[in-house]
């Protein structure tokens, strides 16, 4: 008889070891200290030289003439950017983490394990006592399955998280990259308007030698030049604080970066081309329905009102109490004694509704958010559809102003070949009509701008580039 227990009691003690050491695969923790200098040095080392990178232009069907990069175009900018910057990459580990908890969620409660050993005094009723445990939970109401589905919809979250990451940072690049083109055609204008009067500058200062003017002509002369040197400079170092905002974006030192020329020239025709292609046909019941389809942010308030959903799955089940079963086997003196023991948490029914009511009413303002969004969205679409058409008209304006520019000018080097005027009235007139010059400036990068803006709005690639984005 005492031969069987022991041999009972040894198969019930490898099978609990069995159970241990399944339990107890642990996974040795690994240290990685952050060094700050190497991170600083890796980033210093980014470049659009680098082999792995060259390689990734290759994967991606980049246009094989441009490998390596000569200059920054709009392609070969929002390429870098989606290889280099380190927010994309944050933002992949984030979605990474968050996804984790879709297993985490597919898991079983946590079971235990429990074995005693005791030993009496003589006079004891026995000598040796043995008790062995298992407990385990089982879940009602499909519980395990809807924690599934909420950790799920958390990850669609985190994955518009990322999207929406990834376009905001491509929609201010690209907002950037106009404002230095804009920026620059500035300091093209002034650098023609200072040569005109520095010329005028000097003619007033030959009449003062001669007696024809007198000094305060010329002393005025000297502060609009002055003045307009000032605007100048300001322009030069607004410039460079564009380029360092350009160089972040894409995860680049400036120095790095300033290795190319962005082709101005070619940059601005592309775009210039694709806005007035759209914004010739443009529709504002499709405008709204493109953005609509589109909207990340909308798509993220729709994903958040389905995690309010699944969370009142899960307090509905929560109702259903789970069940714990403690089978246990114990040897006492002889006898074998076999028992299961059958737990659960008893719930209230006004705990029950406190918890689904709550439940409820977070489902409830998520829908109204997303009503609210969308109502946003339309005002947005309206607001930007009258902005393009007053534009539209505006330029027409601008245009007409150009070509009686042109006309005067004409007229007045004709005049000046005649000898009607001399050539510092020729100037001063000239100079004069550099306004329309920056009304002309002002009008055409308003309408980018409005493209910049739309592409935000819409959420719709408008600028032309053969970069794929997965967006």
């Amino acid at each position: 008889m005492n031969i069987k227990i022991t041999y009972i009691l040894r198969k019930i003690s490898l099978i609990l070891f069995f159970f241990f050491l399944h339990a107890c695969s642990f996974i040795e923790y690994e240290e990685k200290p952050l060094n700050i200098n190497e991170v600083h040095h890796n980033n210093k080392q980014s470049n659009f030289n680098d082999p792995e990178f060259l390689s990734y232009l290759k994967e991606n069907n980049f246009d094989g003439a441009s490998i390596p990069f000569g200059s920054w175009g709009l392609d070969e900018l929002l390429i870098a950017q989606q290889y280099f910057n380190p927010q994309l990459k944050t933002a992949d580990l984030e979605l990474q983490y968050i996804q984790s908890n879709e297993k985490i969620a597919s898991l079983r409660p946590l079971s235990s394990l429990g074995a005693r050993y005791e030993r009496g005094d003589i006079d004891s009723a026995s000598d040796n006592f043995f008790h062995f445990d298992y407990t385990f939970t089982y879940e009602t109401a499909n519980k395990r399955l809807i924690r599934y589905e909420l950790a799920f919809n958390e990850t669609q979250i985190a994955l518009l998280d990322k999207e929406l990451v990834h376009w905001n940072l491509r929609n201010s690049l690209i907002l950037s990259l106009t404002e230095y083109i804009k920026n620059q055609e500035l300091i093209h204008i002034l650098k023609n308007k200072i040569r005109l009067q520095q010329s005028i500058v000097h003619m007033v200062q030959k009449r003062l030698n001669y007696g024809l003017v007198s000094k305060v002509e010329l002393l005025r002369e000297k502060i609009q030049f002055n003045s307009i040197q000032k605007e100048l400079m300001k322009h030069q170092n607004l410039q460079l604080n564009i380029t360092k905002n350009m160089a972040t974006l894409i995860g680049f030192s400036l120095e790095q970066f300033n290795l190319l020329a962005i082709d101005l020239k070619k940059t601005k025709d592309k775009i210039s081309s694709s806005l007035s292609k759209y914004f010739t046909d443009i529709d504002q019941s499709k405008m709204l329905s493109t953005a609509l389809l589109n909207r990340i942010d909308l798509r993220q308030k729709l994903a958040q009102y389905a995690v309010a959903e699944a969370n009142l799955k899960l307090e509905i089940a929560e109702q259903y109490p789970d069940m714990t079963f403690s089978p246990a086997y114990i040897y006492d003196f002889g006898y074998n004694v076999w028992g299961l023991g059958i737990q659960t948490l008893l719930k209230t029914p006004e705990r029950n509704k406190a918890y689904i009511d709550r439940a409820k009413l977070f489902r409830k303002l998520e829908a109204s958010k997303v009503t609210n969004f969308e109502l946003e969205i339309n005002n947005q679409v309206e607001e930007l559809f009258l902005s393009i058409q007053k534009n539209k008209e505006h330029m027409e304006a601008v245009k007409q102003s150009l070509a009686s520019k042109d006309l005067l000018v004409n007229q007045l080097q004709e005049r000046f070949r005649e000898g009607q005027i001399d050539r510092m009235e020729l100037e001063k007139e000239m100079f004069s009509l550099f306004d329309i010059e920056f009304e002309l400036h002002r009008a055409t990068h308003a309408s980018i701008e409005l493209g910049v803006i739309a592409e935000g709005v819409l959420q719709d690639q408008l600028f032309p580039t053969s970069i794929n984005y997965g967006l």
